[in-house]
């Protein structure tokens, strides 16, 4: 057999091979690309959707490899191949910013040479990824078996998946955005709390600097008095004391802190907000009274859950008459059918809150105040919406309102107990 026969022989068995794949069942088609989707929607770590691209799509449309490049926050672009930085990140800015589908067909001439840096990891398919005209990623896809060119159902295909990467990714940053709003819209309602126990702090402070000013005027004519050097100087002691723990409570809710959820014992930590605020009740000449069961450890945020508290004692303690009484009080119960939990419940004695308000007070900006932000029970709610826990809102047995905090108990190990200092 002559050589030219045997050439023209192996070009048609190429071409047979190449015309078979192109009349069986394609791949990408509408049901796998469903499937495809729904798995990288329900990808909510990046490794997850690596791993969705790396099976799923690689196999969906015969590739040796898929790579997601993402942009990060240096300029620089990343994947599990490597990293593509300085002008070659800039040129595929550009590219990415302004781009289409890009499929190899060739040698990379000067008008791509922004893909060339992609073309030497084995790149064959580049689709661009991009919220609005901000380059956010692109997808590489490797070769066919054979190095047969992407048809194109293939390329419609990752067109689509690109497209559905830069919605995930603009979630994502929309999340990302909400989750910050939130936290500095506490920590605004925090600051603001603060602020209002400072001023009221700063009249209970005064009397125990006047009981240790005194000691200290009369200690120099008195050294052999045991009166002074014994009684007066615990009574100036004591008053020191109880400044710098009411201090160090106020700072505590003034320090800002990440969401961190560890062992807290629970029971100190309503105390701490008790004691904290008789400081306004007196004030307001409310009592403050704390009764019900000790609670146990449990898992919490304690700087975060300590400013619900704060917000729902407060609140009542500005909404009583002067003479009345405001309650903490404290249940927990091991046996509920579904599972443990603690409840808080914050009764006072004032107007109480109209049927009517009951759910619009917990949005944010609505308040029932003349000078108040509406910020603060909003802000409770989420809090503890965040425990895994409800508030609701209830008329009180004796006329005003009562506002209950039910959350599951998750019991951490002993050696976490926090002091939820």
């Amino acid at each position: 057999m002559s050589i030219p026969v045997v050439l023209l022989l192996i070009a048609s068995i190429g071409l047979l091979a190449w015309l078979a794949r192109r009349a069986a069942p394609h791949p990408a088609g509408s049901a796998w690309l469903a499937r495809t989707l729904r798995a990288l929607s329900e990808a909510s770590e990046p490794a997850a959707i690596v791993s969705v691209l790396s099976t799923e799509v690689a196999t969906g449309i015969d590739a040796s490899h898929v790579e997601w490049w993402r942009r990060s926050t240096d300029g620089a672009w990343e994947s599990r191949l490597g990293r593509i930085a300085d002008a070659d990140a800039r040129a595929l800015d550009a590219w990415v910013a302004a781009g289409v589908v890009w499929q190899r067909r060739g040698e990379i001439g000067t008008a791509d040479a922004a893909l060339g840096a992609l073309a030497a990891t084995g790149a064959r398919l580049v689709a661009p990824i991009r919220c609005g005209a901000r380059p956010v990623g692109l997808l590489a896809v490797g070769g066919q078996p054979g190095g047969y060119p992407y048809d194109a159902r293939a390329v419609d295909a990752v067109e689509v998946l690109a497209h559905h990467l830069a919605l995930l990714a603009e979630r994502a940053g929309t999340a990302a955005a909400l989750a910050e709003t939130r936290r500095m819209l506490q920590q605004a309602t925090r600051l603001s709390t603060v602020g209002t126990l400072a001023a009221e702090l700063a009249h209970e402070i005064r009397n125990p600097l006047v009981a240790v000013q005194t000691f200290l005027q009369i200690l120099p004519e008195r050294l052999d008095d045991a009166e002074v050097m014994v009684d007066l100087r615990v009574v100036a002691l004591n008053e020191l004391q109880r400044v710098a723990r009411l201090l160090n409570e106020l700072l505590g809710m003034a320090r800002a802190s990440a969401t961190s959820f560890a062992a807290a014992d629970l029971e100190l930590l309503v105390e701490q907000v008790v004691r904290l605020l008789q400081v306004s009740a007196r004030k307001k000449e409310v009592t403050l009274e704390r009764r019900g069961d000790v609670l146990p450890v449990g898992a919490a945020d304690a700087s975060r859950l300590k400013q619900a508290l704060v917000n729902l004692v407060l609140n009542a303690i500005q909404a009583s008459p002067v003479g009345k009484t405001v309650w903490v009080e404290t249940r927990a119960t091991a046996e509920a059918a579904e599972g443990p939990y603690v409840e808080v419940v914050v009764r006072d004695e004032g107007p109480g809150v109209a049927p009517e308000m009951r759910e619009r007070v917990f949005e944010p900006f609505v308040t029932t105040k003349e000078n108040g932000t509406g910020l603060g029970l909003s802000v409770t709610r989420q809090i503890v919406a965040d425990h895994g826990g409800t508030i609701a809102i209830e008329s009180a047995p004796s006329g005003g309102a009562m506002f209950a905090v039910r959350m599951p108990l998750v019991v951490a190990p002993a050696e976490r107990r926090d002091q939820a200092a």
